[in-house]
Parts: structure tokens; sequence; C-alpha cells
């Protein structure tokens, strides 16, 4: 194509059939062994175009001149669109959303389960503690060490005067979860509220986390008043570090004796004493801090147990609603259901939607959830019941 004019040249060809025959007739003549080259020159008029020269040849005159046609297609007119129309990515953002509210469920699955195996994971770990802590001393460690100033009323959330210092059964297995330096840094003749006890009570342990528990390191250790009510507002004792788990003291009231659990204040169980069997007997559980805050550290005089302020329990204008004695802190009972978060402050609840984690006393562990009837979890938390626990739990 010529820039200035917009001529195009080519080799042109005959357009009808009485050209063609021409061509032929005059290479079949004496210039037969010449060749013949038509060059058309072919102007465009709006995608149309003429013939105008013919071509010469050496032996111009001697042949007829055939008029050439050539045709140019018009040229495709370019699209104005650049992008997407607002149906079309209206279209997209809805496809995106769905795709995406059809795999979130699927992630949160995922990492939920992951999460569980984890807590799983803590909870074998305790097991194991407190096994080589019975093969070091002959019996399972004290729920809490704690010596009393008083005697038990009789009420179910009665608690027993007592003077300390309360270091649990956590604090006591702690050479066995790899925590050995925390452990020597804790003086345990000393009550969990002392000073000199301080960096101990705020250090948190890993292992007694569950990663489910989306709770704060430190919890507020608080006082529902001497005479707790429900409407007394709780006043901060001390802080300490939190655990997502607590150890089983049977089914009977908090105070009553003989208790028919594992641990209790200042208990000394055996192995040869769980009759019912290690693997039908729930030792420890799971119970989330957005339901109650309690501390790995153990019992502090004094103290009441409350819902913490995520729990649907919770009630602002009374905030020590439905409160529980100190040593719920780190033990708890089952009387009449299984776990969940309609039950108290003191009572055993996981952070997943499929049921609460528990360890049995031979190191394995089980699900509880709503299908498990109440009376084969209270069966589960005795020791030496004689009760007969259905097969598959």
């Amino acid at each position: 194509m010529n820039g200035a004019n917009g001529d195009l040249w080519g080799i042109g060809e005959s357009s009808s059939p009485a050209n063609s025959a021409a061509e032929a007739a005059a290479l079949a003549g004496p210039a037969a062994g010449k060749s013949m080259w038509r060059l058309a020159r072919i102007k465009s008029h709006g995608g149309n175009a003429v013939e105008t020269d013919v071509a010469k040849s050496s032996n111009a005159g001697s042949i007829a001149r055939p008029e050439i046609t050539a045709v140019c297609p018009p040229l495709a007119k370019r699209s104005g669109r650049n992008g997407f129309t607002l149906v079309e990515l209206l279209v997209f953002i809805a496809i995106i959303g769905t795709l995406v509210g059809l795999l979130l469920p699927a992630v949160q699955t995922a990492r939920e389960a992951a999460r569980r195996t984890q807590s799983i994971s803590n909870l074998k770990q305790i097991g194991i503690a407190l096994h080589l802590f019975h093969d070091a001393n002959r019996h399972f460690p004290a729920g809490f060490k704690s010596t009393t100033t008083g005697s038990w009323a009789g009420g179910s959330n009665d608690a027993v005067p007592e003077s300390g210092p309360g270091w649990s059964f956590f604090a006591f297995i702690l050479p066995f979860v790899e925590e050995s330096s925390l452990h020597k840094s804790i003086r345990f003749d000393l009550p969990i509220t002392d000073p000199l006890n301080k960096a101990a009570r705020e250090t948190p342990v890993a292992v007694f986390v569950d990663p489910g528990d989306t709770s704060p390191k430190l919890i507020d250790v608080t006082d529902s008043g001497s005479t707790p009510a429900n409407a007394s507002v709780p006043t901060v004792i001390c802080q300490a570090a939190v655990c997502s788990y607590v150890g089983s003291l049977g089914t009977l009231a908090y105070e009553e004796q003989p208790f028919n659990g594992v641990f209790h204040r200042n208990s000394r169980i055996r192995l040869s004493e769980i009759s019912d069997g290690a693997s039908k007997t729930i030792g420890v559980g799971e119970r989330m801090s957005r339901h109650t805050r309690s501390s790995w550290v153990g019992v502090v005089p004094g103290q009441e147990l409350v819902y913490a302020p995520e729990s649907p329990q919770y009630r602002s204008a009374e905030p020590s609603w439905n409160w529980r004695p100190a040593i719920s802190s780190v033990l708890v009972h089952v009387r009449s259901s299984t776990p969940s978060l309609q039950g108290s402050p003191g009572g055993f609840i996981g952070p997943y939607r499929v049921g609460t984690q528990f360890l049995n006393m031979d190191g394995s562990c089980r699900l509880i959830g709503d299908e498990t009837s109440p009376e084969v979890f209270r069966a589960l938390c005795t020791r030496a019941g004689g009760e007969v626990v259905p097969a598959g739990y």
C-alpha cells in the first residue's frame, strides 16, 4: 500500500473465463517462452477496488490486453468495547460469592478439626504426665493442696474454709510436660497470690491451652464477696495464666466426702482404686474460657467462679449470677446434664460444635456430645461406682 494515496500494488489475475482464454492463447504464440506478468494498480474506494493498468511484455502489441479487476473486502470495523458490561460484572461477582459460600464452611470445618486434633494431643500429654507422676509417687497428684480451717456447711455450693496454698495438679505435673524450669520457680510453700509467685502464676503453659479456646492469656481471679450474691460485682484478687482444662471430682456435691471421682483436695488416688476401669473413667476435660475463665495454678481461697462476659449466660445486671465456689476453678462435678452452654460456670464445656473432649485415666480420649445421656456421662465420671457403661462409650 502506498501510504500517500492509499493505492495497492499487486499481481493482477483475470476476472473472467474469457480473459483466461486470451492469456492462454498468447502464451501459446511465438512469445510462449517468455512469461507475461500483469501488474495492476488498484485504488481503494470504501473497501472496493477497480483495475487500471496492465502489464508490459516483451511482445507488447501481439496479444490482447484483458482487463483485470480486483476486489478488496472491506476492513472489519473495530469494536469500541474495552471491558465488562454491568450485567457481566454482576454475574461474575455472584459466581465468586457462590464459590466462597461453598468453600468457607469446608475451610472452617477443616480448621476446627485441626484444633480438635491439637486439643486431643494436649489431653494425651497431660495423661502421660499424670501416669509419669503416678510412677514416681505411687499415686496420682492431688486435685489441689490446701489446709482447711473449718468444716463444710452442707450446701452444694458451700465452700470449706481454707488457707491454701492451693496449687493444683497442673502445677504438680509441670516437670512431666517439659516445664521443669517453671516448676522449680514456684514456691509451693507459699500461697498462689504471694508476690514471690507472681511471675510463675502469670506464665502461660502451651499444653494447658486448647487451640480452639480464644481466651486472654491472663485471667482475673475474682471474689464475689464474703457472702456471695448474684448482684455482687466481682473484685480482682490477682491475675493468673489461663487454662482450658479442668479435672473431675465425681458426681457428688463439691465438698461432699468421700468424693467418687479422681481428683479432690489433698487426694492421693492410685490406679488400682479406679475399679470401673481406667478406660471408662474420665479424669480431665475441656472448659473454654468463653464460658468460664480459670487458671492452671489452682484454688485461691475466697474466690468464686462466675460466667465470662462472652458467655450467653452472663448477666450484666447480675455479674455473679449462678456463682460457684473456689474448688470449681480446677475441679468439676457432674450432676444432671452433659456439657452445655446452659450449664453452670463450674461445668465442662468445650469450644467445638461436635462436643466436649475428655481424657480417660488410661491416657485415651473420648468425645461427649449432645447424643450422650446424662446417666452415661455420670457413670464415666466415677472411679468405682460399678455402673455398666454401654458399648460404644
